[in-house]
Formats: C-alpha cells, structure tokens, sequence
C-alpha cells in the first residue's frame, strides 16, 4: 500500500501546527508530508511505522519524523475503529518556514544535523521524551511569538541529544544525486549513488565499485569502511532489505518476485538475510505492515 500524501493546512496567524491528536475527527492512515513532524505519546501501546521500521511503542514514544518520510501510529486500544483518539501531542512544521536559509545560519547547525538525521525518523528515550512532551501540551494553548520561541526552544532541546535512534533503514535516507555534477562529488557520493541505482543487480561486485572510483580492491576495502563505518557487503545488503520492505509493503508481488528484485540471488539467502536485519519473515513483515495499516 502506497502511502497517502496528506495536505497540511495551518490555522489563520500560525506558521506551523501544534495540536492534541485525540480532539480530531479524522482517521489515522500510512501517509506521508512535506512538514517534518514530532510525536509524543504519553500513555498507550501499539504499532509504529516509519518508512520500513515497525515498531512497538508504550507510554512516552517520541518521534521526530523527517519531510515527506512515510509514517502512521496503530494504537491497540482504537484497532479497527474509524478514529483514533489515542492522545499524542503532535508538532508539524515545514523545515523551510522560516525561509530557506533560517535552519543553515551557524547558530542553527546542531538543529540542521538532527533534521538531516531525521529523514530516516528518530526514536528519543523516555527521559528525553518526557520533559519534551511537557512543553509540547504547553505549546498547544501558547500564542503569539512565545509560541514561535517554545517550538525553537524544543528543537534545541532535542539537538542537544546525539544518541536518538534512527528508524528506517538507509534506502531511506541515500537519495541518489543523478544530474549532480561528478566533478564536485565525492568519491563516496559516487559509489553510494551507483550502489543506489544498481540495488536490483546481483551481480554488483566490490571489484566493480573498486574500480569506479579507480581505487585497488584493499584499499577501496578500507577507504568504504572508514567512510561509511561498515564492509560493503554489509551496507548493500542493509539497503537490499529496505528496498524489500518497500516493496513488500507497495505492491502484491511474491516474496520470489520481491527477493529478485531486491537483487538477491535465490530465496534462503533473502529470508536468512532479511530475519537478520528485521527478526521477522519477510511474509511475517508483509502482514504486520497490512494489520497496522
């Protein structure tokens, strides 16, 4: 199931939107937006996804959601029921309403690093989380430019935390960069992006990519892990699986159907590989996707 683009629409005088999701009438779906968002919920369980992370979450899950990254809450207490009235105290905000340049001054960097970081989602602890909700259910009934000074002063507090788990996987977060100009790219640009574009390829060799770069095999070897903080064979083969659960998640293909075209060879090698990285089976994440959706 492809996720649905949802048009945000702020109330008259506010720039960004901070409300009390148990107050809508409105059902909750696997969507996606431009506006980054932050989510707490104070009490309950249920299912999270984020892009192809599904999570349980219980009581004080905060998230910071990045722009257009596909996401959706499934509360146990509201399952199969038309709304959710599960409370959560939602911040979303467009990261260019304050202008495209607000986020790049130097002053801004750490808030600009943890927007970067949050394209994939990130998962903060619960003595994070806690103070941060507190100002959130603040936020809500704030006016003025005091409200505009708390949601910046909420995303300060939560740059200052550097261990906030990422949630999606890394086919997630590399987008490949087809008309950049070569010259200007990096050599590890170089070879994320043709590793991007030639997932589905099973025969894409470190050789090859060696030689891309017009490096030898040992020192391509190394240079990778430096540079990206795992062997080559571990980094294909983690955004293999995010572009499996992507497809097992958008379209009806058979888990065969799904193994090649995430560029896996045969089949054992797909499941052994996928309950590593995901401790389920690939039919397993199809169907908890499809009963949480």
């Amino acid at each position: 199931m492809k996720p649905s683009f949802e048009k945000l629409i702020n109330s008259t005088g506010e720039s960004f939107r901070c409300f009390d999701r148990s107050v809508l009438d409105s059902p909750v779906k696997w969507h996606r937006h431009p506006e980054m968002e932050l989510t707490y919920i104070p009490r309950g369980t249920g299912s999270r996804i984020v892009g192809d992370s599904i999570s349980s979450y219980s009581d004080h899950d905060l998230v910071l959601i990045g722009s257009q990254l596909p996401h959706t809450w499934s509360s146990d207490e509201f399952r199969d029921q038309r709304y959710d009235r599960h409370q959560a105290y939602v911040l979303q905000f467009h990261p260019e309403f304050l202008g495209c340049d607000f986020f790049q001054c130097g002053e801004m960097a750490e808030i600009a690093e943890m927007f970067h970081r949050a394209r994939r989602g990130l998962f903060f602890p619960a003595d994070v989380a806690i103070p941060i909700g507190l100002r959130l259910k603040g936020l809500i009934e704030t006016e003025g430019a005091s409200r505009l000074i708390g949601m910046l002063e909420i995303l300060n507090l939560l740059s200052q935390y550097s261990d906030a788990t990422e949630l999606a996987s890394e086919l997630y977060r590399v987008s490949p960069s087809a008309n950049a100009n070569r010259e200007s790219e990096t050599r590890i640009q170089i070879v994320c992006d043709y590793i991007v574009n030639h997932l589905s390829d099973p025969e894409l060799t470190h050789r090859d990519l060696a030689e891309l770069v017009d490096m030898n095999p040992s020192a391509f070897s190394r240079f990778f892990k430096q540079s990206t903080g795992r062997t080559l064979s571990a980094y294909i083969g983690e955004l293999r699986i995010g572009l499996a659960c992507r497809l097992l998640a958008d379209t009806d293909g058979s888990i065969l159907a799904v193994c090649y075209q995430s560029g896996f060879a045969n089949l054992s090698n797909f499941n052994r590989r996928f309950r590593q990285l995901r401790n389920m089976t690939p039919r397993d994440y199809r169907t908890r996707f499809r009963v949480s959706v």
